[in-house]
C-alpha cells in the first residue's frame, strides 16, 4: 500500500529567487523546506505527497517537482491578479507542471454558474481534467453545486473537511485555528455534494477546528457524516504540514484515520491513505 499525504505546504524564506506571500502565520523569515518534509515522511512511511504553496507563486513548487521526481504533485495557488486566469492556467501547467489550482472565490453569490467571475477558468480545469482545489468562504460552497450541474467533469476537492474558514487566528502553536460551530453550518451542503461523483474531500485539519486536543474527538461526527455520505473512494488522508510537524507530529497526524474512523475495512482505509489521490493525481 503506498500512502500519500495528499495536501501540505513547503516554502522558504521569502526572497528574489523564492517570492510568495506574507503573513503573520507565515512570515517572511519562516521556512519549511522540501529536505524537512522528507524526513518527516521517511519516519511515517509515507511514500507521496501532493505540495500546494502559499500563494500563487510556483518557483520553489517547480523545483521540488524537478528534484524529486515521482515523490510529488502539484497543485498551484490561483492568483486572483492574473488578467488572462486561463491562459495563466496553461502556463503554469507547462511551465511548473501543476495539476489543478486552489480557489478560494468562484464569484458574486448572486450569479448564475456562467456569470462567475472563475467560470472560464473552471470551464478550463475540466477541459484539461484539472482539479479544483476548494478552500472558501461559507457564502461561495453554495455556488459549487451550479457550476458542478454546468460543468459535470470538473473534479473538485473539497480541502479540510469540507470546512469553510471566514477567517483564522494562530494558535499558541504557531497554527492557523478557525472558530467555528461544530457540526458546522455548512455541513449539510458539503454532504449534499456527495451527489456529484466528482467531488472528493480530504480528511485533513482537524487541529485548526476542533476544540479539544489530539485526537480530536469532537469532530469523530464529522469526520464520520463525510464518509458516509462520500465512501472511501472519494476520501484522502492529508497532514497539512508544516503547521502539525510540532503538535501533535507527523506521524500522529497520520494515525488520525485510524482515530476517528476505527472500524472501516483495510481496503477503505488503503482508499483514504493514498489510493484515492494515486487515482486523481500523477505522480
Amino acid at each position: 500500500m503506498e500512502v500519500v499525504d495528499s495536501h501540505l505546504h513547503v516554502f522558504l524564506r521569502r526572497s528574489e529567487r523564492y517570492p510568495r506571500d506574507v503573513h503573520e502565520l507565515y512570515p517572511a523569515e519562516l521556512e519549511a523546506p522540501v529536505e524537512r518534509l522528507l524526513e518527516a515522511m521517511d519516519a511515517a512511511g509515507v511514500d507521496k505527497a501532493v505540495l500546494v504553496p502559499l500563494s500563487p507563486h510556483d518557483e520553489y513548487l517547480r523545483e521540488c517537482l524537478r528534484r524529486f521526481p515521482g515523490r510529488f504533485a502539484g497543485i498551484g495557488v490561483h492568483d486572483p491578479g492574473a488578467t488572462d486566469p486561463v491562459a495563466a492556467l496553461h502556463r503554469r501547467v507547462e511551465q511548473s507542471g501543476i495539476q489543478g489550482v486552489r480557489l478560494h472565490h468562484l464569484g458574486d453569490p448572486g450569479s448564475s454558474s456562467e456569470e462567475l467571475e472563475a467560470f472560464p477558468l473552471l470551464a478550463a480545469l475540466a477541459d484539461g481534467g484539472l482539479k479544483l482545489w476548494f478552500y472558501a468562504p461559507p457564502e461561495q460552497l453554495g455556488l459549487l453545486a451550479g457550476v458542478l450541474e454546468a460543468l459535470p467533469s470538473l473534479q473538485v476537492v473539497l480541502n479540510h473537511l469540507g470546512f469553510c474558514p471566514r477567517g483564522y487566528e494562530v494558535d499558541e502553536h504557531g497554527r492557523p485555528h478557525i472558530p467555528t460551530e461544530l457540526p458546522p453550518p455548512t455541513l449539510p451542503a458539503v454532504l449534499g455534494l456527495a451527489r456529484f461523483a466528482n467531488v472528493y474531500a480530504m480528511v485533513s485539519g482537524q487541529y485548526a477546528f476542533s476544540r479539544e486536543p489530539y485526537p480530536h474527538r469532537d469532530l469523530e461526527p464529522v469526520v464520520r457524516a463525510v464518509y458516509r455520505a462520500y465512501g472511501a473512494d472519494r476520501l484522502l488522508w492529508a497532514s497539512d504540514f508544516p503547521w502539525i510537524l510540532e503538535e501533535p507530529g507527523y506521524t500522529a497526524q497520520l494515525a488520525l484515520v485510524d482515530e476517528l474512523l476505527p472500524d472501516i475495512s483495510s481496503s477503505e482505509r488503503a482508499a483514504i491513505l493514498g489510493g484515492t489521490a494515486l487515482k486523481l493525481l500523477t505522480f
